[in-house]
């Protein structure tokens, strides 16, 4: 047996997107427990963070007609999106940016994110729409990305919506 020299530390497994997408579930079944927190109106939050624990945390999103988060990925975290009312769009960069796959998230459906995708999030409908995300491990930061006629890069200092 191999052993490490210095104190054990506990790190926390990522959990499994079969996991994630059952705890979505959960979330969005109980919807008496986060209704009152969600506004599908100019200038309301449009994200909350809703639970956090070791492992994951889970965040409820309003998506006005036209509002998006831009091109991000997850910071290494990887997660699930479960589109509770309205539809959503993800955008996914495809060949470098050169070509975007489009895959529409209707009410009820979910998405896996994985640790590093980038993507970008879209209200392309003209209702409001609701979504539960949950990361694991818990999301520290988004990236912002942009495509340009060189492709997909980094944006410094850029982070989403």
């Amino acid at each position: 047996m191999l052993r490490r020299p210095g104190p054990a530390v506990d790190v926390p497994v990522p959990l499994s997107g079969f996991r994630m997408e059952l705890i979505a579930q959960v979330v969005a079944s109980r919807r008496g427990e986060w209704q009152h927190l969600l506004r599908a109106e100019p200038g309301a939050c449009r994200r909350i963070r809703l639970q956090g624990a070791a492992d994951h945390d889970v965040w409820l999103e309003s998506w006005l007609p036209g509002r998006g988060t831009g091109w991000h990925d997850h910071g290494g975290s990887a997660g699930v999106v479960l589109v509770m009312r309205g539809e959503l769009e993800e955008r996914i960069p495809v060949l470098g940016g050169v070509v975007t796959q489009i895959r529409r998230i209707p009410a009820g459906g979910t998405r896996p994110l994985g640790r590093r995708q980038v993507h970008e999030l879209v209200n392309a409908s003209l209702a409001p729409a609701f979504s539960v995300h949950v990361y694991s491990p818990p999301l520290e930061a988004t990236r912002g990305y942009e495509i340009g006629a060189q492709g997909l890069r980094r944006a410094p200092g850029l982070t989403a919506n």
